[in-house]
């Protein structure tokens, strides 16, 4: 069983490669550094606040729980809510917040979603062969 402090250092170096997706999402936009340094942080914080908030309400419900573990269809039904929140916050984020068009918003929220599910993808695998405060 992973310690504390591990899920909390794997939590924070999952949300600094996060933040570097945003930046070169920005980039990839050709965005001033004042409009990429605001929308890092708007959805940093915005997506760190609503992940928490996930979490907790999983954690509220017992549906498709075996026990005290995940079964395999939670796991799969809770990624994709996330991924289904975190694609309309971040379109909601760069449409509402930063003034991008609707359609600049949606593909914004595409790619940069498309970057998250691969980051996630390799961090874990990269903490899986760490052993450190497991």
């Amino acid at each position: 069983m992973d310690t504390k402090i591990r899920t909390i250092v794997k939590t924070l170096s999952y949300r600094f490669f996060v933040m570097l997706s945003l930046i070169v999402t920005g980039l990839l936009f050709a965005k001033d550094v004042t409009w990429i340094t605001k929308f890092v942080i708007f959805s940093w914080t915005i997506g760190l606040a609503m992940f928490l908030i996930h979490e907790r309400l999983w954690v509220a419900t017992k549906f498709l729980k075996n026990g005290v573990k995940d079964t395999k269809a939670r796991s799969i039904l809770k990624t994709i809510t996330w991924r289904l929140t975190s694609l309309v916050a971040m379109f909601l984020i760069t449409t509402f917040v930063m003034g991008a068009t609707a359609s600049e918003g949606a593909v914004y929220a595409l790619v940069s979603n498309a970057f998250f599910v691969f980051i996630h993808y390799f961090h874990e695998r990269a903490w899986n062969k760490v052993n450190w405060q497991r």
